[in-house]
């Protein structure tokens, strides 16, 4: 199986596609790479959202309806995706100016208020199989109350913002909760073995081994 990364504009975030025997998942769907995924893909099975949070989402609609393949997310995240308010869709440009420092550039953006939904949703876990591969869909909230991540083959972590490198869990924004992070979140990441691969929301790839989880109790 090939891991590609998409990096989006503005924030760095992270698009992910799976590719197996030409047939792909998407993960944390993003607009404007369309043309890298029908390079590699002849098909995209399934669409997996890691949060809410609009950088995360943005090309939900544009994707599912190219390729027609069901989004999957936890059932938190399914019902705050259908508001721009709990997307943050809505202060997204203000966010990103923030961050940033520079104004957003025109054409970026997409819509002012943009609205989505999930085709399945689970609380808890939810396994799939597919191409050879085992997907566990493990709920982790903290960052946000619809966070995820996504175990592949044991192996390979999709953490979405619940683990960045180097970084404590920004719990911060509105529906973030620490106390749940620790409740729930951290037990679950000291479980993972040292050697598992980290693709986070934001940067580049680590092994689970070089981030000192015990940072985040600080």
């Amino acid at each position: 199986m090939k891991v590609q990364q998409f990096v989006t504009p503005l924030l760095a975030s992270n698009m992910y596609l799976l590719e197996e025997d030409r047939r792909g998942i998407i993960i944390d769907p993003c607009g404007g790479f369309d043309s890298g995924i029908a390079a590699v893909c002849e098909g995209v099975d399934y669409i997996l959202l890691t949060h809410e949070h609009y950088d995360h989402i943005s090309g939900t609609n544009a994707l599912r309806e190219r390729y027609g393949c069901p989004v999957i997310c936890s059932e938190a995240c399914g019902q705050r995706i259908q508001s721009s308010t709990h997307n943050f869709s809505r202060y997204y440009e203000a966010y990103a100016t923030v961050q940033t420092g520079e104004p957003v550039p025109e054409g970026i953006l997409p819509v002012d208020e943009y609205f989505t939904h999930g085709d399945e949703v689970f609380s808890g876990e939810r396994q799939l199989s597919w191409h050879g591969h085992s997907l566990l869909l493990t709920e982790t909230p903290g960052h946000s109350p619809g966070s995820i991540c996504i175990l592949v083959d044991g192996e390979l972590l999709f953490s979405g913002d619940t683990l960045l490198q180097g970084d404590v869990a920004i719990t911060r924004f509105p529906g973030g909760s620490r106390r749940q992070y620790e409740r729930i979140s951290m037990p679950y990441l000291r479980g993972l073995p040292e050697k598992t691969m980290v693709y986070p929301g934001h940067y580049k790839a680590f092994r689970l081994g070089e981030h000192r989880i015990k940072k985040l109790e600080e």
